[in-house]
């Protein structure tokens, strides 16, 4: 972690004693000011709405923002994309690169009259957390063709009933939004009134558990309609993928101290192989897709390390017709091929390893 230059002390000082109280956990005076402005106008609404004097709220802000809590705690939310995001302490907070592969997955999908993709188009998010994929999902879906004649069935699927709670908020608000909105048509507002949030373990293999949450295949039971047809036609997951070590040495103090630690590693003995344990959804989440009969699957993963071992692990399955990884910006091109399993594994973008993307024969006319 880089010093603070004394330079930003003097300047931060001779400011206001609220910078010098950030700048330890903002690293620099740009973005303490940043911070603070922010603050400053959330703390000026809270205490419109409850007749308190906002600088004890700002007060506050700036001593919270100083022991290390994350900024998207202390105002509520987070922009993911084109979109704001409800957060709040025990739910993890969205990612920028994981909107920018979830915006890169929706463009990549024809969706315009001359090829119509199948309506509804099935997805299914795994670990949604905070909800913020199928509903960023939706958003991009729509925005890039307002009229289009596909309807979307979303539905995200989380082990902890806080994430879920925040989910089913962030639709709520996401509702209200469209509601307000005059340029947005009723395929679009059905299909976002049809996203379901529901509780499952997909590390439970239908083992009934009393108190414990469903596993997935007894909650899809329950969504079927019927047949015995599959679901989904899209799997995407942002799993725990950090192994414990990486956990100690990779991560910030604010996530170590104040995200979900359920939602950041997988879970396994602290004497358990490190590698092992920080890969450890990600051949569940291959067997799902199989059972789902998933015509496309995004799993979000560490590093380009990890995204290498995912990529073989889907390639031994071989029911995928092609598999990319995809760096943290992914709708830059092609940057370069390597071989996995005798098979051409494309890397889109520039950053690091983000996610794996891949798809069968059956989807290749959905994409662009």
């Amino acid at each position: 972690m880089p010093r603070i230059s004394p330079k930003d002390f003097l300047r931060a000082r001779a400011i206001s004693n609220a910078l010098v109280s950030l700048l330890p956990a903002c690293r620099d005076l740009r973005s303490a000011q940043n911070e603070l402005r922010w603050m400053q106008q959330h703390a000026i609404k809270v205490s419109q709405r409850a007749r308190v004097d906002h600088h004890h709220v700002l007060n506050s802000y700036v001593a919270r923002r100083a022991q290390g809590e994350p900024l998207q705690y202390i105002l509520g939310s987070e922009y993911f994309g084109g979109l704001e995001i409800r957060c709040r302490p025990g739910v993890l907070i969205p990612r920028p690169e994981t909107a920018a592969s979830v915006s890169c997955f929706v463009k990549r999908l024809k969706n315009d009259r001359q090829y119509v993709l199948p309506s509804p188009l099935r997805v299914l998010d795994l670990c949604t957390g905070s909800g913020c994929i199928p509903l960023l999902f939706h958003h991009e879906f729509y925005a890039r063709s307002p009229g289009a004649d596909t309807s979307l069935e979303l539905v995200g699927v989380d082990v902890s009933s806080d994430a879920l709670s925040l989910a089913r908020e962030n639709l709520i608000h996401q509702m209200a939004q469209h509601t307000e909105s005059p340029s947005s048509s009723p395929q679009q507002n059905k299909s976002l009134n049809s996203i379901g949030f529901v509780q499952a373990d997909i590390l439970n293999n239908d083992a009934d558990v009393e108190d414990q949450p469903l596993s997935l295949s007894q909650a899809l039971d329950r969504l079927r309609d019927g047949s015995n047809r599959p679901i989904f036609d899209i799997l995407i997951s942002n799993p725990p993928y950090i192994s414990p070590s990486g956990f100690q040495r990779t991560t910030s103090r604010s996530v170590r101290q104040y995200e979900p630690r359920l939602a950041l590693v997988p879970p396994g003995p602290p004497s358990g192989d490190d590698e092992a344990i920080g890969d450890l959804f990600y051949p569940r989440l291959l067997h799902i897709a199989e059972q789902i009969e998933a015509k496309m699957f995004l799993f979000e993963v560490a590093d380009m390390d990890q995204a290498k071992r995912v990529a073989t692990m889907a390639s031994v399955q071989k029911v995928w017709s092609k598999i990319e990884i995809w760096r943290d910006e992914p709708d830059i091109a092609l940057s370069e091929e390597m071989q996995i399993q005798g098979q051409t594994i494309n890397v889109r973008g520039r950053g690091h390893g983000r996610s794996v993307f891949a798809y069968r024969d059956e989807a290749v006319d959905w994409l662009e």
